[in-house]
């Protein structure tokens, strides 16, 4: 059953703004990444502590930079009209979890088995 065409618009707009914020997010945490600052004028503590900083930031960077995938790709699922149908089993994803999740790529079962999936292979 095909999405109504005002819900595919509720989730592009929600999936719009969240790559907003994401892209904003993304941009930030690559500019403090960089770090103005000298290391070798610090004592070790000090440069332990910016690499540190760094090395969470681009963690944080990379998480968002991921999101950031699925929204996209979410978008353009709904440019093909292929949005909220789940990529492992075709069936629909409930629209409540779209509500939460609108990049979501599995209904909930399937969520389930991938991350029973990964956590034994992972």
């Amino acid at each position: 059953m095909k999405m109504k065409k005002d819900r595919l618009s509720y989730f592009r707009n929600k999936l719009v703004e969240k790559q907003r914020q994401l892209v904003e997010e993304v941009g930030k945490s690559a500019i403090y990444a960089q770090g103005p600052e000298d290391d070798s004028i610090k004592d070790l503590g000090d440069q332990a502590n910016n690499a540190y900083n760094r090395e969470f930031l681009f963690e944080l960077g990379n998480g968002d930079r991921r999101l950031l995938k699925e929204v996209v790709s979410a978008l353009r699922k709904i440019e093909d009209g292929s949005f909220g149908i789940c990529e492992r089993c075709g069936e629909p994803i409930a629209e409540k979890r779209l509500e939460a999740l609108p990049f979501a790529r599995y209904c909930i079962d399937c969520q389930r088995l991938v991350e029973k999936e990964e956590a034994t292979t992972g």
